[in-house]
Parts: C-alpha cells; sequence; structure tokens
C-alpha cells in the first residue's frame, strides 16, 4: 500500500455552507455554525431508550467524555490525512478513496454506534436504517474478520450506503469507511428498537449527518457587520445629512440598501438617498433613524448596521445661554442604612436635561462617574459606614455633550451614634463581666472558676473500613468492556472495570468480575502470521455479540492535565499465553505494546484520551489473572499520578467454576469525640451508643448545639462525611 500526495480539495465557501445549511431530514438543517470534528472517538450513531421513546444523537469523547449533540450541529471532517490511492482490490472502494480505519487512528475521526443506551429498556433489538447518502461518491461501510477478511455489516450482505445495521443485544461498534471523492456528504438515519419478547417497537426521529470529505483552505470571512459613518453630533433643520456604510472586514459585494423611519417606534422605509455605499438626506425630523444592509449576489442580507439617530437643535434661534448648578438636598448627617436623595438644579432653568453624577472618596481622591445615578437631575442611594466623607457632584450637558455647568461638591456624613447630641467619636462601653456563676458563654466553652479551662469536646461522626459480607464475583461471558477504564478523580488515578452488559458505563472493583472467554472463541485456524498461530481462544477485534469485547478506554483523564497514560500489564499468571495485539487497515498485524511486541506482560500507551479495543488469543484454558497498573502524566509539566495495582481474573473455555467468593471491605459510622482544633477528646459515656450518639430521651443540652453547629458551619471541628462506600479487595 503507498499513498500519493493529492492535489487539495478547495471548495468555495458558498458550496460549503449551502450544502452544510440545505441537506437536512424531514426539514431538520443543520446548523450554521456547526462544532466540526477531525479526530478522535465518535459514536456517531448514538441510540438510547428515554422515557418511553427512541433518541437518535451523537456522543463524542474530544470535548469531553461521552458528549451528546445533535447530529445536524456537528460536522465530521475526513482529513486529508484519510487519503489512500493503494487499496487492494478485495476491498470496498479500491483503487483509492479517503479511508477511516477499523482501528483507530488517533489524527482521524472513528465514527461508530452505540445501541447500549437501550440496555434495561426491554428494546434491546435496534435496527438504524442508513435511509439515504447524498455526496459527490459512494459511501462503504464494512469490517473485518480476526484475519482481515472483509465482512457485511448491512442487513442486505452488502458493503455501500444506503443500509441497514442491526444489532440484536446493546453493543458498540466500529466500522472501516470509505468515502470515494472528495466533498461534502450528508447521511440520513432513524432508529429503530424492538421488544424481542413482545414485538413492540419504538422509532427516532430522523436525523441528518454531516461528513466533509478532504481537506479544505478557507476562504476568508466574509462581513458580518456595517458601520455607519459621518453622523454629526447634531444638524440643524435643512442641513444636508452624509452617512457612509463601512463593512467590518474588505469585501467585493457592493450591492447596498439604505432605510430610515421617523421615529423609532415607526416602520423601516426604503430611503431614497442611498447610492451604494453612500447615503445623503436632508435633517428635517428630529430622531429620524437610518441605517444600511448589505446583500450578496442571491440578493440575501449577509451583514446589517445598527440605526444611527439624526439630531435636530435649532437652539430656538439662538446658543444657549449660561445656568448655575447647585446640589440639593443634602442632610447634616446619615445613619447607615438611611437612603440619600439629592436633586440639582438649574438656575436660570434651561431645556437641557442631560446628567451625569460622580463621586470620590474624599477631597483628595479622584472624581469617577457614579454608575448606577443614571443620567437625571435625581440621584438616591443608601448610605452607609464607608460613605462618610463621600463627596458628591453634578454636571449638566448639552446636545452636543459638552459640560454646561457644574456643581460644587457636596460632603456625605455618615454616624453610627443612637441617641440626639451623642458623640459618634466616643468610645463604645466596655460589655458588662458576666453574672458569677455563668459558665455558658465563650466559645471553649469548660468549667467556671478561670483558669485552665478544659476544652469542648464535640461528638463528630467518622467513617472506618471494616471487612464486607462475602458476596458472588460478577461473571461477564459477553458484551462491551472496558476492562482498563482509567479515570483522574480529585487528584487521583482510578483504574477500574466498567460494562455496558449489565447497565450502560457500570463500573466495578476488577476483583468482583471475573471475564469469561466461552468455548465458542475457540479458533483452530489462526493463520501462521498472526500471533497465537495455529489456534487458540479468540476475542477479535470487531465485536462478536456472542463474546466479551474487552478494551481500555482513558477518556477519564480529559480535562485533568494528566492525559498521557501507560497501562503496564506487569503479571500474568495462567496456563498458557495471551497475546494482544491489533490489525492494520487491511489486516495486517500491528503491535500495541511500547515494547513492539504482542505477548503480555507488557505496556500499553495513549498519548491523548482514546477509546480502544485489540485482538486477543488465549492460547490454552483454564484461569489467568493479569495484574495491572496505570500511570497518567502531565506532558507540560511533567508530573505524573498513579493508580493502584488491580487484579484482573479471565476463565477461558468452559464456564468459571471454584473461584472463590468476593470479599473487600465496607464502612460504618461511628462517633468520637474532637476539640474545635480536630484534636481526639473523651465523650461522656452516655454519648457514644452502638456507634451513634445515645438515645436517652433527652435532647442535649442548647450550648452544645449552638457551637456544634457554628463549628460545622466554620469546618472548625467538622469532619466531613465520606459516601457510604464498598472498596473490593480480594
Amino acid at each position: 500500500m503507498t499513498a500519493s500526495i493529492r492535489q487539495r480539495w478547495r471548495p468555495a465557501v458558498t458550496g460549503l455552507l449551502a450544502v452544510t445549511l440545505a441537506a437536512g431530514a424531514h426539514g431538520t438543517a443543520h446548523a450554521a455554525d456547526p462544532l466540526v470534528l477531525d479526530h478522535g472517538h465518535i459514536d456517531a450513531f448514538n441510540v438510547t431508550a428515554e422515557d418511553g421513546e427512541l433518541v437518535l444523537d451523537l456522543a463524542e469523547d474530544v470535548t469531553g467524555s461521552h458528549v451528546r449533540h445533535a447530529p445536524e450541529d456537528v460536522l465530521l471532517h475526513v482529513k486529508e490525512d484519510a487519503w489512500i490511492d493503494g487499496i487492494p482490490e478485495q476491498y470496498p472502494g479500491s483503487p483509492a478513496g479517503y479511508v477511516l480505519p477499523l482501528t483507530q487512528d488517533q489524527n482521524l475521526i472513528w465514527p461508530g454506534w452505540n445501541t447500549g443506551g437501550v440496555a434495561g429498556s426491554g428494546y434491546t433489538d435496534v435496527e438504524i436504517e442508513i435511509t439515504e447518502v447524498n455526496g459527490p461518491g459512494p459511501v462503504y461501510l464494512y469490517t473485518l474478520s480476526g484475519f482481515g477478511t472483509v465482512t457485511s455489516l448491512l442487513e442486505d450482505g452488502g458493503h455501500q450506503l444506503p443500509g441497514t445495521l442491526r444489532e440484536e443485544t446493546p453493543a458498540h461498534t466500529h466500522a472501516q469507511w470509505t468515502f470515494a471523492e472528495p466533498g461534502q456528504y450528508t447521511l440520513t438515519a432513524r432508529a429503530t428498537a424492538t421488544n424481542p419478547d413482545t414485538g413492540q417497537s419504538l422509532t427516532s426521529d430522523a436525523a441528518a449527518y454531516a461528513f466533509s470529505v478532504g481537506d479544505q483552505e478557507e476562504p476568508p470571512p466574509g462581513p458580518t457587520s456595517l458601520a455607519i459613518e459621518g453622523l454629526a453630533d447634531h444638524y440643524h433643520t435643512g442641513d444636508a445629512v452624509e452617512l457612509t456604510a463601512v463593512p467590518n472586514v474588505e469585501t467585493d459585494l457592493d450591492h447596498y440598501h439604505w432605510y430610515t423611519r421617523d421615529s423609532a417606534r415607526a416602520e423601516w422605509e426604503a430611503a431614497e438617498g442611498g447610492e451604494g455605499d453612500a447615503y445623503t438626506g436632508t435633517a428635517e425630523i428630529d430622531g429620524q433613524q437610518i441605517k444600511a444592509e448589505l446583500l450578496d449576489a442571491d440578493h440575501a442580507v449577509v451583514a446589517e448596521s445598527q440605526p444611527v439617530t439624526v439630531h435636530i437643535d435649532d437652539h430656538g434661534g439662538e446658543e444657549p445661554g449660561a445656568t448655575t448648578l447647585t446640589v440639593e438636598g443634602v442632610a447634616d448627617h446619615y445613619h447607615p442604612g438611611d437612603t440619600v436623595e439629592l436633586t440639582a438644579r438649574q438656575d436660570p432653568e434651561t431645556d437641557l436635561d442631560h446628567y451625569h453624577w460622580f463621586t470620590r472618596a474624599s477631597a483628595d481622591a479622584e472624581w469617577a462617574l457614579a454608575g448606577d445615578a443614571g443620567t437625571g437631575a435625581s440621584y438616591a442611594f443608601e448610605a452607609a459606614d464607608e460613605a462618610d466623607g463621600l463627596q458628591v457632584l453634578a454636571r449638566l450637558y448639552d446636545h452636543d455633550h459638552a459640560v454646561v455647568a457644574e456643581s460644587e461638591p457636596v460632603t456625605i456624613r455618615v454616624t453610627t451614634h443612637d441617641e440626639p447630641g451623642a458623640d459618634p467619636g466616643a468610645p463604645s462601653e466596655e460589655p458588662s463581666e458576666a453574672p458569677a456563676g455563668d459558665t455558658s458563654g465563650g466559645a471553649g466553652g469548660g468549667s467556671a472558676g478561670g483558669g485552665d479551662e478544659a476544652p469542648l469536646c464535640l461528638p463528630t461522626e467518622e467513617e472506618r473500613e471494616v471487612p464486607a459480607a462475602p458476596r458472588d464475583a460478577l461473571v461477564l461471558d459477553h458484551g462491551h468492556i472496558d476492562t482498563f477504564n482509567v479515570t483522574a478523580e480529585g487528584g487521583d488515578l482510578l483504574l477500574d472495570l466498567r460494562e455496558d452488559v449489565t447497565g450502560s458505563h457500570v463500573r466495578h472493583a476488577p476483583e468482583d468480575v471475573i471475564l469469561h472467554v466461552k468455548p465458542e472463541a475457540f479458533a483452530d485456524d489462526i493463520p501462521a502470521d498472526y500471533p497465537g498461530s495455529p489456534s487458540g481462544y479468540l476475542l477479535p477485534l470487531t465485536q462478536d455479540p456472542d463474546l466479551i469485547w474487552p478494551g481500555w478506554d482513558t477518556g477519564g483523564v480529559a480535562g485533568s492535565g494528566y492525559t498521557d497514560v501507560s497501562i503496564d500489564i506487569s503479571a500474568v499468571e495462567g496456563p498458557g499465553a495471551v497475546h494482544l495485539y491489533s490489525t492494520n487497515t487491511f489486516g495486517g498485524v500491528v503491535s500495541l505494546l511500547d515494547d513492539g511486541g504482542h505477548d503480555l506482560p507488557g505496556t500499553v500507551r495513549e498519548e491523548s484520551p482514546a477509546h480502544t479495543h485489540a485482538q486477543w488469543t488465549f492460547t490454552e484454558p483454564g484461569q489467568y489473572t493479569l495484574t495491572v497498573r496505570a500511570t497518567a502524566t502531565d506532558p507540560g509539566s511533567g508530573a505524573s499520578i498513579t493508580s493502584d495495582a488491580e487484579t484482573y481474573t479471565f476463565a477461558v473455555g468452559d464456564a468459571p467454576s471454584g473461584l472463590g467468593a468476593q470479599g473487600g471491605t465496607t464502612t460504618e459510622t461511628v462517633t468520637v469525640g474532637r476539640t474545635a482544633d480536630g484534636d481526639d477528646c473523651a465523650l461522656p459515656g452516655d454519648q457514644l451508643a452502638g456507634g451513634n450518639l445515645a438515645s436517652t430521651g433527652t435532647a442535649p443540652p442548647p450550648l452544645l448545639l449552638g457551637i456544634g453547629a457554628a463549628l460545622v458551619a466554620t469546618g472548625g471541628a467538622a469532619v466531613a462525611l465520606r459516601r457510604r462506600r464498598l472498596t473490593a479487595r480480594a
């Protein structure tokens, strides 16, 4: 297989938008500004049963973990890197096309489908019908068997879309896609889920999926807004009004429309004075508004200005005279909470009514605009302690927004005294001493009599681990399983197991699960160039619904910074060898281990969050245990976090037997004594009973309740309760 250098496809933006916007299913159009995904794990056809309805949408692990979108809001970009001109003749799309491989290429999108969202609903038999494909060439969809053989995924046995995919039980599936030509494709799809026991069905709405195939050189963005230049502060009646519309970016478009209206409440009308980007009119109506629009070749509006307003001021035939401004209404002093109400008075009165109010904290400070004062002649605010000494002034403006008059500042005095005539500067009296025998005061509590008092001892609930009751292991013998599920939570790295068999994304401690590789997995025809040849128990790269499909997922570290993950399978114990590998686009063996081999033990590395499946071969029947630990590194700082070691058990061949029940630990709540500083202390015996506060028939003393509540509120002696949990350790 060779890759050629292909001239990049550079469509005009009008073509891209025309297809993207117009292509819709049953009247549903694509978003004008869709989320563009050009790499990463994507469940393009994500099927869920919710509140008695079937939902078909798209889920992706690119912008987060399992983020769901309406398909019409996403554009799936198949990059130029997907182009292959050496597709073997036995593969669909030969001899050349854009190929999205069955196994994930981190540089490309990896679209598949997931029907795990119907688990538990009863409607578990799902058909995804791709009813229509619009695009410049055919689209092929297929999978590869364990050794690179082309295998149909469509109900009709073919490889070309349109067609129907069927998952009789909840499944998570990926496939190999080939787009024959560059360009824009739209796939219309609908899902139907059936209850196999009753025959009843649910059907989703139709959804449209857009694929952009091949690299695209984005043209410069077109104009999105217009500015109106040339507007004067005010006009005299009969003056010429000359305006120009200026796009926010340069453009070859030159088709403008101009509109006027007599006031903000009137209807817009086409203006006679507009020619191209210029407008010429006459100032005749005070408050008249003018706006412009720019249109494209299809006469569609691509940019519009905000209205501008023509102000006419003839000044009554003469310029306004001078006036003096005075601030009235200031009181001798205020108490905190009083309302300060000030008014600006003109002498003589004019027809001007545009004011601004300014404040400064003291005579030495800079004036600042009182942002909540408005532009009228009145200003009110609530007095507060910090407003003592505040200075306030008002300014009056003309129609050109020039200052006509400014008041002298007034000073606000705020006092906290209660009695008329009292000196607000006098010191307050010291509080009287507590009456003799009063031992209730003081946050520390303790006994009366002074001296070194014993700190108050508070009952505090804590949790401790105790052995859990034995329980049977969960045996999984089919379905989608993220065996090595890595997440970063609260600064720790967790390694567990997640499965879609008993529900959707159900997590378990690995020691609680037995992974059963059934006898049906045995293959006695493994080719000589594949690990495990000539025979062994094979779990294929693509899901077989009758077998387990174990893989790993590091998407749970997304957003943590620790995105470079190594999964170290440090030990394997069992009756034979365990091989782990993948295949390339056309069936060749590909190593997934850091050392380039195919035999475990070994280390799998995902440099960025990924969801991966592999081909497994167990050479002999029996029980295997894998010891695994994960390490995640911040590629920017080099800092790392490491999980606890976990043990995974595979039972290969006949149904597992003789496997011990799982134990582990659980937690129980106990009550202990803690001081306000968090030190251990002894509680009275009647406050400890069965690990909780004793039920004596009387409530705790009010002092204890009050101080306890305060400490919980402040965190002084409170101990945060952890969730009751089950931590499995065999």
